[in-house]
């Protein structure tokens, strides 16, 4: 199984939700990657860049009503690069601002000419649910070289549809 643009969908639909470790094990498998073991000081465990993707997974540290170990676990955060499947129907190569605030929220954070002219092209879109995808674009505002998916807040629960 590789990963394609609807297992990213799937991802930023879970992303910063318990009770996933069964579908965050077979998703990492696509990239070839194990569930990670070992977390760090701060909770977390970095992938090595595979398919144009890092990601940073962290586990509660109890697992009040789930059996399953894995699914402790939780997707903190997607880093894409262009090379990667993209989500919800971006194009790395001629996504604008117009046709992402279009796809994917006009609650949008930079962009601005100040920013623009001291060189910084990221824009975070605030998406349903506590979603935030970040395009950082390339000169010009076409095409985009770089994409973060994070869910603000505390970890939602997989098994409430209000945390889907």
């Amino acid at each position: 199984m590789a990963v394609t643009p609807t297992l990213m969908d799937e991802a930023v639909r879970r992303i910063n939700c318990i009770a996933v470790g069964a579908w965050l094990e077979a998703w990492l498998a696509a990239l070839g990657l194990p569930l990670p073991t070992a977390f760090g000081p701060t909770g977390e465990a970095v992938t090595p860049r595979a398919s144009g993707l890092v990601l940073r997974i962290g586990a509660l540290a109890r697992a009040q009503g789930l059996p399953d170990p894995r699914d402790r676990l939780h997707l903190i955060a997607i880093e894409a690069d262009a090379s990667a499947p993209m989500p919800l129907g971006l194009d790395p190569d001629g996504e604008t601002l117009a046709t992402a605030t279009a796809r994917l929220s006009s609650s949008i954070v930079g962009g601005s000419p100040g920013e623009l002219a001291a060189g910084d092209r990221r824009v975070s879109f605030f998406m349903e649910g506590g979603r935030v995808i970040e395009l950082r674009f390339l000169d010009g505002l076409v095409g985009f070289d770089r994409l973060l998916v994070a869910r603000l807040g505390e970890p939602g629960d997989w098994r409430n549809p209000a945390d889907r």
